[in-house]
């Protein structure tokens, strides 16, 4: 009797080891499906580029209306405002074209201010006969949509980030400008030796520049402190931050497809540790950004990923790993911190992993989602994932609200 009740034990035992051990599938509290103008125009298509949540709750999305039937097509920045159960309350687009030309508009990045302004940064391929550019504009409204502003960065230069930070915006590309809230230069710093793709400025306003093929700390002046240079990647799509205690942390993709390097800096500039990362599956398929996150204890997560699955590493501040969990759920185009849980979203999963590694909840979206779209809001509990995806026999923008239990 005893080793049936020891077997009958241990059977539980595992048995609630293997209920723990599964993935919740959950589903959204409410999808929202938008395509601008398709009502008025059949041959309308919208990416979605960037989201974020103002502090009425409601969520502002940017993205890209396309008019795909025209013998040239036509893109144009939407902006469009979402309550939080799903409802959308005004979109407008906006047109950079002056001239007679055909003007490309797709945004790249948003920021929302503390007074729930809107900042967009945009590049636009303009094409005139045999002739043509690139450049890049900031576009500003207010909380209805209301343009405030408009500022041309560059007549030939596409720019790949932006950030809002001590009231000032932060756009990095080839070189790197800041901006007031009201659109006014206040500095450009040139940078020819790299290109940035991630800017972040901390409360002194000294700022770093990465993503690309090196890593560059600059004073509130413009003038650059250090340099350390990286290997040269095919996809430049990395990450830096600002850690609690000031150090830098930068990620950077490697040319292995899906494979990452993270490294860790003091404000000094000094190297204190890297770590490289393969490709978690062997994929020709596009690779996600290399993304990296601190939480609140000081640990950093870090995300890399291609067509075929992706990888996230969680490492203490000294560069120990602590886990490295891998998925076959596909890329990673965006993420988040819940506390000290990491959200990710990317063709058209999207997924919740514990401090401990688990991956404990996930959903799908049932439908066919543009694999280069993807993007992830947070508020509270309430968590957005967004893309394009399928609809109708063209793509429209995919809004979906979950709650983070």
């Amino acid at each position: 009797m005893q080793r049936n009740t020891q077997k009958k034990t241990i059977t539980l035992l595992l048995s609630l080891v293997l209920i723990a051990a599964c993935t919740a599938t959950i589903q959204p509290e409410w999808v929202s499906l938008y395509n601008h103008k398709a009502d008025v125009e059949s041959d309308r298509l919208t990416w979605l580029d960037d989201m974020a949540v103002n502090s009425y709750g409601d969520v502002i999305v940017a993205g890209t209306t396309i008019r795909a039937g025209l013998e040239n097509r036509v893109h144009d920045l939407v902006l469009a405002r979402f309550t939080d159960s799903g409802q959308r309350i005004w979109a407008r687009d906006f047109d950079l074209a002056t001239g007679d030309y055909r003007s490309d508009d797709s945004a790249v990045a948003m920021a929302v201010d503390h007074q729930d302004n809107v900042y967009v940064l945009l590049n636009q391929f303009k094409a005139q006969g045999d002739s043509s550019s690139s450049g890049a504009w900031l576009i500003s409204t207010d909380a209805d949509g209301n343009e405030r502003w408009r500022r041309q960065l560059s007549d030939s230069e596409e720019m790949r980030a932006l950030t809002l930070s001590n009231d000032k915006l932060y756009t990095t590309g080839p070189s790197t400008r800041i901006l007031s809230l009201e659109g006014k230069l206040l500095q450009q710093v040139e940078h020819d030796d790299h290109s940035g793709h991630s800017v972040q400025a901390n409360a002194a306003g000294q700022f770093v520049v990465g993503g690309g093929q090196a890593v560059s700390f600059y004073g509130s002046n413009g003038q650059r402190l250090w340099q350390h240079a990286g290997t040269t990647e095919e996809w430049a799509a990395g990450k830096v931050i600002f850690t609690m205690n000031g150090d830098i942390v930068a990620s950077q993709l490697l040319e292995e497809n899906g494979a990452a390097r993270i490294t860790r800096y003091s404000a000094h500039g000094e190297k204190l540790w890297s770590r490289n990362f393969s490709a978690a599956y062997t994929s020709y398929g596009l690779p996600g950004p290399a993304l990296v996150f601190e939480d609140y204890r000081g640990d950093l997560l870090l995300s890399a990923s291609n067509a075929d699955g992706h990888r996230i590493a969680k490492l203490d501040s000294s560069g120990r790993v602590i886990w490295n969990k891998t998925s076959r759920n596909g890329i990673v185009k965006d993420a988040a911190l819940s506390g000290s849980d990491l959200l990710v979203v990317g063709g058209g999963y999207n997924a919740k992993y514990e401090s401990d590694g688990s991956r404990v909840a996930e959903s799908k979206v049932n439908r066919n989602v543009q694999i280069t779209t993807g993007s992830i809001a947070i508020d509270g509990d309430k968590f957005y994932a967004g893309y394009s995806a399928e609809d109708n026999g063209t793509f429209a923008l995919h809004l979906s609200q979950y709650l983070d239990r």
